[in-house]
């Protein structure tokens, strides 16, 4: 009896051996083939035959060497998990998966506001900064310097600036950092393991969305930062070394690095984009492995490379969808018709949902302890999309119009009201200061004229109705992250909403009051409320997520809180919270 293992002996795991039965020497079908596995925990066999003989797909007129080879690949698929993974199968389910559950789009939508609250980080260092420029009276000589010299280095050497902006700058990036780390934790376990859920379980709930994010942000966090890390590193560091050689060009060894680094971008580009088709399930390993880290990335690799068709398909469906979405949106610009809005929509709601859960499909079909996905007879995607999913986005649409007039409406979330009021007038407050205190100057210095507007600015020519459905759909997407972005303890929504005050008070000393109001109120009517009202919503979530992390106990002279708050008393009311905003 001759044996061969494969892989080290681990007593932690089970291992696989092939043994090869020489007794029957004298059978014409002698290449019998056994797996045998022996899991050291429970000191136990099991013995797999593979004779090609006596399998369904062989048969008595194969020659011994053809069906010896057949048995051998049986032993390998068993041994290597290598099955076949069908990419259009599990692509027509995940659509059918999405238009049974329309929560996973939750988790995308998260990531948009992930987007909003990075934003909100920086608009407010650059309200600290303007507003502290505007009360130290140095604010007209910053734009003048801006105007006549750009964004150079000398704007750094001088003493009046840098020492705020440095912190300012340095303070941004790294929260933006974090946050987006953290945060990126947060979203990505939520959405992989909502797609799980989804697939394995038959439902989605919001609920789960959040019990995701809280068990498993922490490992997706690690390891989204190590995969980055490791994907893009050959590309970050020669744009690194391609920067610092350009700083240095007065010198010869910064020409020479700088010839050197430009040379290396396109390769550090290829080598970053394979990477990346190795890492693609790294993040679903987290979910599914309840791994992290360096050993997700690991399992990342080891099931690309033996589903190399699948994920390679999967990469090319992604970047066509993307690419024409893209051409589409720029060929529609040039012929009057903005679609941006659109893009970023189908983007959000249909083409994220549908591929990620595909990715994360792939790799759990992948795994060899998971029995290959059955075929399903399914309606045609595209008469679906023509026909029944407008009428079902319009009804979601109702429903969520009609929660909104409950919102408002409801007395309980006035203080919620009252907070994004009053974050929307101090921002037209500090704005207007700020205008008034040297914005105001420095453009008159420059020959603008107050209450007349910039003869100079040429409009594109665009379709009326089709700008404003575009406009429309942008401030409904915007209104959404607005809200969502909330989850993050109320502050980035209370910020994004302070910064369109902010927007807004810079115009009021530069403009007559009827030309203000002739360039607000046609469209101003409809999106300052519905900000405002997103702002609250978003309060609200914030306010929910601190009552989720704050303990358990009720807070007397709350008068927002409910009676006999506990742990899962605080999950409902985020989840309720979270469910009311989406």
């Amino acid at each position: 009896m001759a044996t061969r293992c494969f892989g080290r002996p681990n007593p932690a795991v089970a291992q696989w051996y092939i043994v090869r039965d020489c007794e029957r020497v004298n059978c014409w079908h002698s290449c019998h083939i056994m797996a045998i596995r022996y899991d050291y925990r429970r000191r136990s066999t099991l013995q797999v035959p593979f004779c090609a003989r006596t399998s369904p797909v062989g048969g008595l007129f194969e020659s011994r060497k053809s069906h010896r080879e057949r048995g051998l690949r049986m032993v390998r698929s068993a041994l290597f998990g290598v099955k076949r993974i069908f990419f259009d199968r599990i692509f027509e389910r995940s659509y059918w998966t999405w238009r049974r559950h329309p929560t996973i789009i939750v988790p995308s939508m998260l990531g948009t506001a992930l987007s909003v609250i990075e934003q909100s980080i920086v608009t407010t260092g650059l309200i600290v900064f303007l507003g502290t420029l505007a009360m130290n009276g140095t604010l007209s000589g910053l734009l003048t310097q801006l105007s006549s010299r750009g964004l150079t280095l000398s704007l750094l050497q001088n003493s009046s600036y840098s020492s705020l902006l440095i912190p300012i700058a340095v303070i941004s990036t790294i929260v933006v950092l974090l946050t987006a780390i953290l945060g990126g934790g947060f979203v990505y376990s939520s959405e992989y393991g909502v797609y799980l859920e989804a697939w394995n379980k038959d439902k989605a709930t919001i609920g789960s969305i959040v019990e995701h994010g809280s068990r498993n942000w922490k490992r997706m966090a690690w390891t989204l930062l190590l995969s980055n890390l490791i994907t893009w590193g050959p590309l970050a560091a020669v744009f690194l070394a391609l920067l610092a050689s350009a700083l240095n060009a007065n010198s010869l060894a910064g020409l020479v690095g700088f010839a050197v680094s430009s040379n290396l971008i396109y390769p550090a580009l290829a080598a970053s984009l394979v990477i990346a088709l190795f890492t693609v399930y790294s993040y679903p390993a987290v979910v599914i492995d309840n791994v992290s880290g360096l050993q997700a990335i690991r399992n990342s690799f080891r099931a690309a490379g033996r589903n190399l068709t699948a994920t390679f398909s999967y990469s090319v469906v992604r970047v066509l969808f993307q690419f024409f979405l893209v051409l589409l949106v720029l060929m529609a610009g040039f012929i009057g018709l903005p679609l941006s809005s659109f893009g970023a929509a189908i983007l959000s709601f249909l083409l994220t949902p549908i591929l990620h859960s595909t990715k994360t499909m792939i790799y759990y079909y992948s795994k060899p302890e998971v029995q290959e996905m059955p075929f399903e007879l399914s309606n045609p995607i595209w008469q679906d999309i023509s026909r029944q999913l407008p009428r079902a986005a319009w009804r979601k649409i109702r429903a969520g119009l009609a929660e909104a007039g409950r919102f408002v409406i409801g007395p309980r979330n006035l203080p919620f009201h009252i907070l994004s009021i009053l974050a929307f007038v101090l921002g037209v407050s500090i704005g207007n200061y700020v205008s008034v205190n040297g914005v105001k100057n420095y453009l008159i210095s420059i020959g603008y004229v107050p209450g007349q507007g910039n003869k100079s600015v040429v409009f594109p020519q665009v379709i009326p109705p089709v700008l404003g459905a575009d406009i429309f759909l942008n401030n409904w997407l915007v209104s959404i992250a607005t809200g969502l972005a909330g989850i993050g303890f109320g502050a980035p929504s209370f910020a994004t909403i302070l910064f369109n005050g902010f927007i807004l008070g810079l115009l009021v000393p530069l403009s007559t009051l009827t030309m203000l109001l002739a360039a607000i109120l046609p469209h101003g009517f409809i999106e300052i409320p519905s900000f405002i009202l997103a702002g609250s919503i978003g309060i609200k979530l914030g306010y929910a997520g601190l009552r989720r992390f704050t303990g358990a106990e009720r807070v007397a002279d709350d008068p927002m809180s409910d009676v006999g708050i506990g742990p899962a008393d605080s999950d409902g009311y985020l989840s309720r919270t979270l469910r009311q905003t989406v």
